[in-house]
């Protein structure tokens, strides 16, 4: 477990902690900065990244022009490759292969959602898993529920580092996931069995009455459903520590999956949205790119 020297930023109404990542962020922003820095003074050249988008979701987007923007501010060389919503799985399986053949890309960043016609099976295949940094390859997979060295998943790596940064242990915890998706839940499952959390999984589709019952036992609560408003204080066990992935847009606002307004009221601790996992999973996304070069140069 790692100290953490931060100020506990309180909700002066309901004294719920804010999990604010972008406290951590800047710390690890910082380290990283300087780590590139060296990378490059050793090997002559900054760790590139490709970021790859199919389609037009708003989300995706407006993530890709953060983690490019983060990447240069850090030292990276990065560039996005963006492919219309009709584009065929040839069509991204050529642009992947032209990726991981290309020695300045060290690391490749494939958004999600992909659009209906191409697969995930279609999509991971076609990517060096030497280069994935996101994670997504099966042998990547395979390797994190297998306990062994690997791209963890940015976003569900940086949120179990952001409840590390401020203090919480889930080992033994009884911990509710919502969601059970290729980008955070199911890594999220085997990062949390594998520090002896005790998880129930449950998703949008749970019967309401039933994903109730399961919020009001939990001590931790990880949504990560893609729904506005799954989650509220009402349904919550007080004191629980809340953490949101989600990722909605409500008449043009970015929210979570919960109903912050009355979460925050019942919770111990939660995390806003925007601001919340979002900055730790940008890091934790280049610090993947920074390990995926030293192993290139080996």
């Amino acid at each position: 477990m790692m100290t953490a020297s931060y100020t506990q930023e309180n909700d002066t109404q309901t004294g719920a902690l804010l999990l604010d990542g972008r406290v951590y962020a800047k710390e690890l922003k910082a380290n990283l900065k300087q780590a590139t820095a060296a990378f490059v003074v050793q090997h002559g050249f900054a760790p590139g990244l490709a970021v790859v988008l199919v389609g037009d979701d708003q989300a995706s987007i407006e993530y890709s022009n953060v983690l490019v923007k983060a990447a240069r501010n850090s030292g990276f060389e990065a560039v996005s490759h963006v492919l219309p919503g009709h584009a065929t799985p040839a069509e991204l399986a050529a642009l992947l292969e032209n990726l991981n053949h290309d020695q300045t890309v060290h690391g490749i960043s494939l958004q999600w959602p992909l659009p209906p016609q191409i697969s995930l099976e279609a999509a991971t295949n076609a990517l060096d898993p030497c280069k994935d940094v996101e994670g997504y390859h099966p042998l990547n997979t395979g390797r994190l529920f297998s306990n062994l060295d690997t791209f963890v998943p940015p976003t569900p790596l940086g949120g179990m580092l952001l409840l590390d940064y401020y203090g919480y242990n889930v080992e033994g915890k009884l911990c509710l996931q919502i969601g059970a998706g290729v980008t955070v839940g199911r890594p999220l499952l085997a990062l949390l069995t594998g520090v002896n959390a005790t998880v129930l999984v449950a998703n949008k589709l749970t019967p309401p009455a039933i994903l109730r019952q399961l919020c009001a036992q939990a001590d931790f609560v990880f949504c990560a459903a893609g729904k506005a408003n799954l989650v509220t204080g009402e349904m919550l066990k007080p004191g629980a520590v809340v953490m949101d992935f989600g990722i909605n847009f409500v008449n043009d606002k970015m929210v979570g999956d919960i109903d912050f307004e009355s979460v925050r009221r019942v919770a111990s601790a939660v995390t806003p949205t925007p601001g919340g996992t979002g900055p730790v999973t940008t890091v934790a996304l280049l610090q993947n790119v920074l390990k995926a070069a030293k192993q290139q140069v080996q």
